[in-house]
């Protein structure tokens, strides 16, 4: 298993973006595809929080500083 890069989580699951999460990306980034990002789901802070970065695949530092998700409202 790898860990994640940002948040150093041995522990690491990542998920596909939903289309919620996906239209806030395309919006930041100014694009029209993000297939293929991923949202980290390590947990952080004894559990209540998830990391929540993102990734492109296997690429574990696609943007020069870590780029998180908001959390959900």
């Amino acid at each position: 298993m790898r860990s994640c890069s940002t948040c150093r989580s041995l522990e690491e699951e990542h998920r596909f973006l939903e289309p919620k999460e996906a239209a806030w990306l395309k919006k930041r980034l100014d694009t029209n595809n993000v297939d293929g990002f991923m949202v980290c789901l390590a947990p952080l802070d004894g559990g209540a929080k998830q990391c929540r970065n993102l990734r492109k695949y296997f690429v574990e530092k696609p943007f020069r500083e870590p780029l998180r998700l908001p959390e959900p409202e």
